[in-house]
């Protein structure tokens, strides 16, 4: 971790205890470094607690006994119900109160996102950084591990301020966070295990490469573990001949693909298995109406009686001969 420390905080917390975890998204910028200089200029007057750029590096700017100036303005009329991963744009969540400023209960964790929508998915990198970020913080401040409500938790600028934040922190894993957080700290699913470049399902498939990848860094299932080792396929969906050849490796309950031109991806299962269905249904004999039947029959009985009287011409050539 690097230190960059910014001048716009206010020691301590005013006798306050962090209970609520706030995540943003820079909506704007390219490195943690770059944000960081810029809560470091007084002028700015903004900062947050810590800084978490695309590479996964992580940049301290306020400690987090002391307040940053991250979350002071509250907008919106209060909702009935705890927001989750965005708010309506109307709506904050109904605990932030302007008798308490919502910066000495929290600490901020700032996401660097390019785009100035916040439209950015978190790389790899820096989801892994954010996700140990803040299983750390929780633990030290006793902050619940989950979406937020009155008593605490995690959540996203959103929830305090949706008439100007709305589209903070945009895109971000929540339930990959509170899988990995369940598993206490790991992205390994339960019961499998990897050695850094191979995962191994519990039934001894491994998984390799990218699809390794969606593994760990998503929400899945433990029991969702492959059929069958990656292998290749051309074409690769029969459903959907355009994609060409790749690779493809099948789990319990879906199926990871990669192409050279896509990238890994998953299989829409639902149009393959009808894709495939009809092309059962052209391999095999079509049924037999009843109408057919009767034909089929009546020509049976035809080439049987015409061989009947074959026969019977054979035996009677044969008794004159003798």
């Amino acid at each position: 971790m690097q230190f960059i420390a910014s001048p716009n905080y206010w020691a301590g917390r005013a006798g306050y205890r962090p209970r609520w975890l706030i995540v943003h998204g820079t909506a704007g910028g390219s490195s943690a470094a770059g944000i960081a200089a810029w809560f470091a200029n007084p002028e700015s007057q903004v900062s947050a607690h810590y800084v978490v750029d695309q590479a996964g590096t992580v940049i301290c700017c306020v400690e987090e006994q002391d307040t940053a100036w991250s979350n002071g303005i509250i907008t919106g009329a209060p909702a009935t119900l705890p927001f989750r991963t965005a708010s309506d744009g109307i709506h904050r969540d109904a605990w932030w109160s302007d008798a308490v400023n919502p910066n000495y209960l929290t600490i901020s964790i700032e996401h660097v996102k390019p785009s100035t929508d916040n439209s950015d998915a978190l790389t790899q990198a820096q989801q892994a950084a954010s996700f140990a970020l803040i299983k750390a913080i929780c633990e030290r401040w006793g902050i619940p591990k989950r979406f937020a409500d009155s008593n605490g938790g995690i959540t996203g600028h959103f929830s305090i301020d949706p008439l100007n934040r709305s589209h903070c922190p945009g895109p971000y894993p929540w339930s990959a966070l509170w899988a990995y957080l369940q598993r206490g700290g790991s992205m390994v699913p339960q019961g499998w295990s990897d050695d850094g470049t191979t995962l191994t399902a519990p039934n001894g498939v491994k998984v390799i490469k990218g699809f390794r990848d969606v593994v760990l860094f998503s929400a899945w299932d433990p029991q969702n573990y492959p059929l069958e080792a990656e292998r290749g396929a051309d074409p690769l969906e029969v459903g959907n001949p355009s994609l060409g050849a790749g690779t493809r490796q099948t789990f319990r309950w879906s199926r990871l693909e990669w192409t050279p031109s896509r990238g890994v991806f998953q299989c829409w299962l639902g149009q393959e298995a009808l894709a495939l269905e009809a092309k059962l249904a052209q391999l095999q004999p079509a049924p037999i109406t009843a109408a057919q039947a009767s034909i089929v029959i009546a020509d049976l009985k035809d080439i049987v009686e015409s061989a009947e009287g074959a026969l019977q011409q054979l035996g009677a050539g044969t008794s004159s001969s003798s």
